[in-house]
């Protein structure tokens, strides 16, 4: 459902049929991005996160940003070693679909990049 109701564009890569992963944007942020447990480790996360700031740079955007939920450790390694950094910690509720009016609040990193040449 949240795919319906996000606002993200969405980029995605496939192996034959299957969805491996995804990368959506939303001006100037990286908002989601996911690998299939069993296409992890293999360079699609660094290649989606790669197409991702070109997209954004040929935008326009100068600095980029993205949130990962604090604790997710896999994943602050990840943007760490493709060179984002940690801006702030902040607490957000997350995304939920119409009529769901319980909110989840989850201590969230905000990390920068920035993506001139």
């Amino acid at each position: 459902m949240w795919l319906k109701e996000a606002p993200d564009t969405f980029y995605v890569a496939r192996s034959g049929e299957n969805l491996v992963g995804f990368v959506s944007l939303l001006g100037i942020e990286v908002v989601k991005l996911y690998v299939a447990v069993g296409s992890r480790g293999i360079g699609v996360a660094s290649a989606l996160l790669s197409l991702a700031e070109r997209t954004l740079r040929q935008n326009g955007v100068l600095e980029a940003e993205l949130h990962c939920t604090a604790g997710n450790a896999r994943a602050e390694r990840f943007y760490r070693r493709q060179g984002w950094s940690l801006f702030d910690t902040f607490d957000d509720a997350l995304w939920a679909p119409t009529g769901i009016n319980h909110k989840f609040v989850v201590s969230t990193h905000r990390y920068r990049k920035k993506l001139s040449e």
